[in-house]
């Protein structure tokens, strides 16, 4: 794995991990991470190495909201070794019909569940249709996978750290106080008050905060801007 350690930039540090998911016998690789609670799935930070078509089919589709591997990660720790038996009823079926279209017939999806409430998946693929050979095959070389997925999640702190500065809303220090109030269940009023300024202006500030978090209430904004750790209620 040390390819991975020595990576210098996000390019190499991807190549070195599906490079390494080929030694072990899979075609396509794909690593992604929603970086903090709150934010949607078209924010998350994704890599692979997957057919560019599917990968276009998969978000023009919302296949997200019904891949059973995505939801286990979204609920499990264990890693998830899949073939068409994990797709069940019509919509998942079709899904995963047009999938093996494009080489995504089995594979093992490792969960990620990060310190600071990153949720993700780190996804190894084969084309090859699932036998009794090939799950013995992957489940042997399941504690090797999983080692991978936990130093590729640590390696990539430093690309997650920039894709999420992207995403944050960037709050001025005023506002960042604002929210925190209204966190603490403080008024408007009372806002002004401890600020010594009109209500007038706490609202201005509330405003930007809403129109920054893409929210339509102070609450909303609180609760996000909580979750991502932008502010600490207590």
């Amino acid at each position: 794995m040390s390819p991975l350690w020595q990576a210098t930039d996000e390019k190499s540090w991807f190549h070195a991990l599906s490079a390494l998911g080929s030694k072990y016998g899979f075609e396509h690789t794909l690593f992604a991470v929603v970086p903090r609670p709150g934010m949607k799935y078209v924010d998350m930070y994704l890599r692979s190495n997957y057919p560019t078509d599917w990968r276009k089919i998969y978000v023009d589709e919302g296949y997200v909201l019904i891949d059973p591997t995505v939801e286990h990660c979204w609920t499990r720790m264990s890693p998830l070794i899949w073939s068409s038996k994990q797709f069940e009823g019509e919509e998942q079926q079709k899904f995963y019909e047009e999938a093996c279209q494009y080489g995504i017939r089995t594979g093992v999806t490792l969960p990620i569940h990060g310190p600071k409430q990153e949720l993700g998946m780190l996804c190894f693929v084969s084309s090859e249709k699932s036998t009794d050979d090939l799950r013995k095959q992957i489940e042997q070389d399941l504690p090797t996978l999983t080692l991978l997925r936990d130093v590729a999640f640590d390696m990539s702190q430093r690309f997650l750290h920039s894709h999420t500065e992207t995403l944050i809303p960037k709050l001025t220090p005023r506002e960042s106080e604002c929210l925190k109030w209204t966190a603490q269940g403080k008024s408007t009023w009372e806002i002004a008050k401890i600020f010594g300024c009109s209500e007038a202006t706490i609202n201005f500030h509330m405003t930007n905060i809403r129109t920054k978090f893409g929210v339509s209430s102070r609450s909303a904004a609180a609760v996000k801007a909580t979750r991502m750790g932008l502010i600490d209620p207590d």
